[in-house]
């Protein structure tokens, strides 16, 4: 089962009692089908369940006749297309009109808004498995479509885009607190709290090896260093003898070799000595080895 599946099962078995925000969400299947025509309203699906969701929808908004149909389709292999019309009839334009007032009010309006975006996801909408990537794309065939839909999640201010893409206009979100926001909106809680705790696990886990790379890189840091040093103290030493260096350069050289991977400051806690002393004591030992091997 895809993870699109999953999302709009959920919503399949969601059942909205509220008469306008069901009429929004007709309206974003129709008009994001291109399904008004001049005499009649009309869409062909491939979904069963989505077929059988407008013909639900349609029985709770109006009395008019609704039929729905099958054929076997052979293109791209066989399987069933579903037809769902509202012919002509007593009734029809005032169901027609009834969608204005729905495209008028659609930004101030949240249950409009909510039912929209949740008819437009279920006829083109696809998300993906969030354990993969934050993406939700909606592919839609009318520009004018699309451009609505682009201006009203621009208007909620989601983070979307715009392009083309086989020969279909694309809005997508890569967001993952802006897709949240759409899974809410369209009533998906149950998969919202778990796409959450994905997000939430993922966080904790990419947050985790950040820190295991970051300490990593000190620790390989420390060893680099400490092994320069001693490489240098060594050459003093067969140059010249540890003992032409002043006392106190001199422990310090000994003390390196003798603890070649601790880090500055724990060589600075075994003789009570800040961790800047410890540098400016390395700094003078480099200096005289630079000076020697420019000597030679």
């Amino acid at each position: 089962m895809s993870y699109t599946f999953k999302i709009k099962d959920e919503v399949f078995k969601k059942k909205i009692e509220n008469y306008d925000e069901n009429l929004a969400e007709i309206y974003g299947i129709l008009y994001s089908k291109n399904s008004f025509f001049e005499k009649k309203i009309e869409i062909t699906l491939e979904n069963y369940p989505l077929a059988q969701r407008v013909e639900e929808l349609f029985k709770k908004l109006t009395s008019l006749q609704t039929f729905i149909k099958y054929s076997i389709s052979k293109k791209l292999g066989e399987h069933k297309v579903y037809v769902v019309t509202i012919p002509y009839q007593p009734g029809y334009q005032e169901f027609l009109d009834s969608f204005k007032l729905i495209e008028e009010n659609l930004d101030e309006k949240e249950n409009l808004y909510n039912g929209f975006l949740r008819g437009t996801f279920l006829a083109c909408g696809y998300i993906k498995d969030p354990k993969k990537e934050y993406s939700i794309d909606f592919f839609i065939d009318s520009e004018v479509v699309a451009d609505k839909l682009y201006s009203l999640l621009k208007f909620r201010n989601q983070r979307c885009f715009k392009t083309t893409k086989r020969n279909k206009f694309l809005i997508y979100l890569r967001n993952s607190e802006d897709i949240m926001d759409i899974l809410v909106a369209i009533g998906v809680l149950k998969e919202f709290f778990k796409y959450e705790e994905i997000i939430m696990l993922k966080d904790i886990k990419n947050k985790t090896i950040r820190e295991i790379n970051w300490e990593v890189a000190n620790e390989t840091k420390t060893l680099n260093t400490g092994r320069k040093q001693v490489l240098m103290i060594e050459f003093i030493e067969e140059e010249v003898g540890l003992s032409s260096l002043t006392a106190v350069l001199e422990e310090m050289a000994k003390l390196r070799l003798k603890y070649q991977e601790s880090t500055l400051s724990e060589l600075g806690d075994l003789i009570g000595l800040s961790k800047s002393g410890i540098k400016s004591r390395f700094r003078r030992i480099e200096k005289i080895y630079t000076e020697l091997k420019s000597k030679n």
